[in-house]
């Protein structure tokens, strides 16, 4: 390579990189949205220092993607809950892609490949992979996907003498190291067996050598893709869609058309889009399917110079598409059976073939460099726009919303954000707006409970969640939270029933178990309510809250020394835990350990400040040590602060 050309290489590198952090630029500033929550801040494997272990040796993930689940891993201890860091790595990961799309496709031969790893550097339908924490691994498995490819063409096996000849096999072998990287990350890298195929087929005739050489990709394809759909059913075993051959395969003509339509004219992309009702009775459901067949068959015979390469790129873009065409379930497609994220790979031959076609575009002059420009200018402006969907949760269901008022998820994820914040009379008008577009949806069923439980509505909160519990008997959150409910409202008894209807569905349910000890001590079983304080932490050992109560039960059947050692453990795991401390200052006060009791009464109000029975109960531990005035004063704050709460009602 000349100075001159590594001269070129160099600023279009910089360009490349420049244009695509300013377009994406938003995104760095977005927060944690959707599944980010489960996958990766609350997941409780991701925190666990044994983490790694379970992600490539356990069935304990609900899908077996064990390299991303690993990065995740790194990135929770480098960033815990700042999520610019987590942006700024996917960020990176797109651009290093960008890159290498360039390498392969100047490797391949494709005419203006700088201008295609441009298009896709900026193109919007990626914002959705990019900006959303969760699709790292689509990064994940991209970035391997490219490598493998770049290695298996430096194997020499795609080249003309290729077949029988010999082979860099180093090259080889870090081919297939990268692709089983990439099945790893995501199981949609199953798909570059098939285009390495194509890849030699393109080049010249396949013979039986080749198949020898690709069989081992091919083994790993066959058998990690297997392994996903294992865990994916294992970790969700409720029935995503139920839809036979014929159904899946008209989804899958119209699924071609809609992301080629989005790839070539991105305008009104939505996180969620409409779910489709495919009607086999109706011939329009045909048309994209015969239209798919139509144009294959007219590429096939055609015999211009452009139907070549047109016939290559339709071919890689079909074949990049076959895991998101609904032939298998994924989870995303209860809510809508396309997705921008679904065609992060498929992309690569619809600007393989534009930037093509605009290389061989030789007329124009200077017109051609001004529509690349213009091209790349909207693409990078849209995608900018697009970015700051995500600049927050609530932000990214309206904008949803706005798009597809029926995405009843949306609906129910922007409930809970209402409710969290107070809003529970807002949060409910979502929830019956998804329920009145999917009547049979459990979740929003359970989230209508909580926010008529929490506007203080008990019993039309009950009907939600029996609704929620009959779409799906073993809901055992819906259980929970009926139980939660009805305690709240001071229904012990009825609670304590719900709560172990939850512990039936769910044994393994360390919340459950606890709410239904504090159920039994407030109905007066406090040796029940012992045993199952003991069971939760034998299900979440670090559960700080159970060791308080646990020692509170203690305390009242006179187990004082047992008691103390419950509250002692629950402030080693949770110092700043004001009850804990409260509780502390109760037994020692009933050890007779007064001035003890009021430095842990007065650490207490420290953290909370307003709480009226710790000041009471302050009160009474002063009056007993002779502080009359001082404990007047607490007797006067408590009564302040009650009466104040009483108002508030």
């Amino acid at each position: 390579m000349t100075r001159p050309e590594k001269a070129r290489i160099a600023i279009g590198a910089l360009l490349l990189c420049g244009v695509t952090l300013a377009a994406y630029l938003p995104a760095l500033h977005g927060a944690f949205i959707w599944d980010d929550n489960t996958l990766v801040a609350g997941n409780p494997l991701i925190r666990s220092a044994t983490g790694l272990h379970d992600f490539w040796f356990t069935t304990r993930p609900t899908d077996y993607w064990p390299v991303t689940m690993s990065v995740f891993w790194l990135e929770w201890r480098l960033w815990g809950m700042d999520t610019l860091g987590y942006h700024a790595v996917n960020l990176g990961l797109h651009i290093t892609e960008a890159l290498l799309l360039w390498a392969v496709l100047r490797r391949i031969g494709i005419r203006a490949a700088f201008l295609a790893a441009l298009l896709f550097a900026v193109h919007p339908v990626n914002v959705e992979t990019v900006a959303w924490i969760s699709e790292l691994k689509n990064l994940m498995g991209m970035l391997f996907l490219l490598l493998s490819t770049r290695w298996f063409l430096k194997s020499g096996i795609a080249e003309a003498g290729g077949g029988e000849g010999t082979a860099d096999r180093g090259a080889l072998v870090l081919s297939l190291l990268a692709f089983t990287l990439g099945m790893l990350s995501k199981g949609s890298v199953a798909i570059l067996p098939l285009v390495f195929l194509g890849v030699v087929g393109f080049r010249r005739r396949l013979v039986r050598c080749d198949f020898v050489r690709l069989a081992p990709f091919f083994a790993v394809s066959a058998g990690l893709a297997a392994v996903d759909i294992w865990f994916q059913r294992h970790g969700a075993p409720a029935v995503i869609r139920d839809a036979g051959f014929v159904e899946r395969l008209l989804g899958a003509g119209a699924v071609v058309w809609f992301y080629l339509g989005k790839a070539l004219w991105p305008a009104g992309l939505c996180f969620v889009y409409p779910q489709w009702r495919i009607d086999a009775g109706n011939p329009l459901w045909w048309v994209p399917l015969a239209g798919a067949v139509v144009l294959t068959v007219l590429l096939v015979r055609c015999r211009r110079p452009w139907a070549r390469p047109a016939l290559i790129g339709w071919v890689f873009f079909c074949v990049a598409l076959l895991p998101v065409m609904g032939f298998t379930d994924v989870f995303f497609m209860k809510y809508s059976l396309v997705a921008d994220h679904y065609q992060h790979i498929a992309l690569i031959g619809v600007v393989a073939l534009v930037a093509a076609g605009w290389g061989g575009w030789t007329s124009g002059g200077s017109l051609r460099w001004i529509a690349a420009g213009a091209a790349v200018f909207a693409l990078a402006l849209l995608t900018w726009r697009q970015c700051g969907n995500f600049r927050s949760e609530k932000g990214l269901y309206e904008a949803t919303l706005a798009a597809n008022p029926e995405a009843g998820i949306a609906h129910v994820n922007l409930g809970v954000i209402l409710a969290a914040e107070g809003a529970s009379m807002e949060a409910i008008s979502h929830y019956r707006a998804a329920l009145r577009t999917k009547p049979d949806f459990p979740d929003a069923w359970n989230d209508l409970g909580n926010a008529l439980a929490q506007h203080g509505d008990l019993a039309t909160a009950g009907d939600a969640y029996a609704e929620a519990i009959r779409f799906r008997p073993g809901f055992a959150e819906a259980r929970y939270n009926w139980g939660n409910a009805l305690s709240d409202g001071g229904r012990y008894a009825e609670a304590a029933l719900h709560y172990e209807d939850a512990l039936r569905a769910r044994p393994d349910y360390p919340e459950a178990e606890y709410r239904l000890a504090n159920a039994l001590a407030n109905a007066g079983s406090l040796s029940a309510a012992v045993g199952h304080y003991r069971s939760a932490l034998r299900l979440q050992p670090g559960y700080a809250e159970a060791h308080a109560n646990l020692g509170l039960a203690l305390n009242t059947l006179g187990r004082g020394p047992e008691a103390l050692a419950e509250l002692a453990e629950a402030i080693r795991l949770k110092p700043g835990y004001p009850e804990a401390h409260a509780y502390l200052g109760l037994v020692l006060a009933g050890s007779g350990r007064l001035p003890e009791s009021v430095a842990e009464y007065r650490f207490s109000l420290r953290l909370r400040p307003g709480d009226a029975d710790v000041h009471y109960q302050l009160g009474v531990a002063l009056r007993d040590l002779g502080e009359a005035a001082e404990a007047a004063a607490e007797f006067d704050a408590a009564a302040r602060l009650q009466a104040a709460q009483k108002g508030a009602r």
